[in-house]
């Protein structure tokens, strides 16, 4: 054999074992538009997908001691790609049953729904790719006398295609053509790959052109929007995409007297508007937040809008923009200031939502703990470095960045506020567990000397509720939050309720060295409903 037929084998893992990757980094976005992204979801995608290819290890090298490798290996490449094509089919199963079962996402009433789900999508294709190596290893040893070099050698070449796959995914292939462009790529690699060693051409071939067509006339995708909107009474899907961040979906419902238009980041709704009433806040949070701003900002000083000149604010979290629009038409002798992280977000706001291109808003893309060091490092003797309030709307039910919940993060927010400024943070917990809500709590008093927990006079203490931690502030805030029209919106928790919370959950802080926010939001996730 030549040289160059030596490195066959090698070619072979490298370039199934980059595919197995690129399923992975798929599986965890395309799971995430159902579940969210979370500890769990990702801890179940990582264990099916090597589950997965630990059992087609095992199955591909019986096969391989029964069988002449050279014939099996194309039978295998055409499996592996048919079992990765079908992730688009149940994929488009499993959006039509949530859009039928009126779910926004499937959200996991118990853990193993999560498993399940993850092992329906990926775990036949992921044993399908496993299968490959033992059989490429069985047909390299036959070739060759150096059995440690030929092993180890197409073992490296799997590591590399790996590590290749990963990287070309992340940073390239996923944010340039999404996640069913990913999948066919794989299908059509493997399809030609089988063709390539050999396989019936005839089958082989029209697979592999069957599937390019497929990739070039976007049919599947087109597929997936129409069976997911087909059973949707009185909601059509306005745009979506995959970002670099998140699975961005606007949604349109019709609702009584006019359309209600929702933002969906991965599996929770982040934004609700009414486009004919933007200044109808749909939220409880946000109706929250406006309460604790008028009651921060008072009349002293103000003009006819009643708010003081020169107020600012800082928002981390954009989202549809709605409340920060708010704060630009209510304080519009102030300065406002958002970060966001995900570009995709900002422009789908400004297509879809009420941010206007020429906003006075000033956006900054990017985290919002490297913003907020950056300023306390190198700005904060800056006039305008300083904020009157800091709204942290960036936790959601099951993905909190937990960088953004310890006392080191909550000690450089403290620093940016003004004196006696204002940090109001909404977060997601179950009352009757409040394990969460607890620990985040005592990490923001263990830098504010005065906090108080709001939730709205509806919640239910056995479902999941949406709390706002207000620290800080000029004054003594009121026990009840009021709405303009007079409507109480939230109802502050007593010294009792704060001390039976600690009581039963005790008084541990979190911290950069540790900071287990997944294990205590378990709760959320294991008992949500929609």
């Amino acid at each position: 054999m030549n040289r160059a037929g030596r490195f066959v084998p090698h070619a072979v893992v490298f370039i199934t074992s980059a595919g197995v990757m690129i399923v992975e980094l798929v599986a965890s976005r395309m799971t995430s538009k159902y579940l969210g992204s979370s500890l769990f979801t990702w801890t179940s995608v990582i264990g099916i997908v090597l589950g997965g290819a630990s059992l087609g290890n095992w199955l591909g090298g019986r096969m391989a001691d029964r069988w002449d490798p050279r014939k099996l290996l194309p039978i295998l490449l055409l499996v592996s790609s048919f079992l990765t094509i079908l992730i688009i089919a149940l994929d488009i199963a499993v959006g039509r049953l949530t859009w039928t079962l009126g779910m926004d996402g499937m959200t996991a009433r118990l853990l193993a729904i999560t498993v399940a789900l993850v092992a329906i999508l990926f775990l036949l294709p992921s044993c399908a790719l496993g299968t490959i190596s033992p059989v490429v290893v069985k047909r390299g040893l036959a070739q060759s006398t150096g059995v440690g070099r030929t092993v180890g050698g197409i073992y490296a070449a799997g590591s590399l295609g790996g590590i290749g796959g990963t990287f070309l995914a992340g940073f390239l292939l996923i944010p340039l053509f999404g996640l069913t462009m990913n999948i066919l790529l794989v299908g059509i690699l493997l399809a030609l790959l089988s063709l390539f060693m050999g396989g019936r051409r005839i089958v082989s071939g029209a697979w592999a052109a069957a599937l390019a067509v497929l990739a070039l006339t976007g049919a599947p995708g087109a597929a997936a929007r129409s069976f997911a909107e087909a059973p949707a009474k009185g909601n059509s899907i306005v745009f979506e995409k995959d970002s670099p961040y998140s699975y961005i979906r606007v949604t349109d419902s019709a609702k009584p007297g006019g359309t209600e238009r929702t933002l969906r980041l991965d599996a929770l709704i982040h934004n609700k508007v009414d486009p004919r009433r933007p200044d109808a806040l749909l939220y409880e949070y946000e109706r929250m937040f406006e309460s604790l701003t008028r009651a921060q900002a008072g009349n002293e000083g103000a003009g006819d809008t009643g708010y003081a000149a020169g107020f600012s604010t800082l928002t981390l979290g954009g989202g549809g923009f709605t409340f920060p629009e708010y704060l630009e038409r209510h304080y519009p002798e102030g300065r406002h200031t958002v970060v966001e992280i995900d570009p995709e977000v900002v422009a789908t706001a400004h297509a879809y939502f009420d941010l206007p291109v020429r906003s006075e808003l000033r956006i900054v893309i990017g985290d919002a703990r490297t913003y907020v060091d950056a300023v306390q490092a190198r700005d904060l003797a800056a006039p305008r470095a300083r904020f009157d309030i800091i709204y942290c709307d960036a936790f959601n039910a099951f993905s909190v960045p937990s960088h953004l919940t310890t006392r080191e993060f909550t000690a450089s927010v403290a620093a940016l506020l003004m004196p006696g400024g204002l940090y109001l943070v909404n977060c997601i917990d179950i009352l009757d567990s409040g394990r969460f809500l607890n620990a985040f709590l005592n990490t923001v008093k263990s830098v504010f000397p005065r906090v108080s927990v709001y939730v709205s006079p509806l919640s239910d203490r056995s479902q999941r509720a949406t709390f706002v931690i207000a620290a800080g502030g000029r004054r003594p805030l009121p026990d009840v939050l009021l709405s303009p029209e007079g409507e109480a919106v939230g109802i502050r928790f007593s010294p009792a309720d704060l001390a039976e919370l600690r009581r039963r959950n005790g008084s541990g802080v979190l911290t950069d060295d540790h900071a287990p926010v997944d294990t205590l939001m378990a709760p959320v996730f294991l008992r949500a409903v929609r």
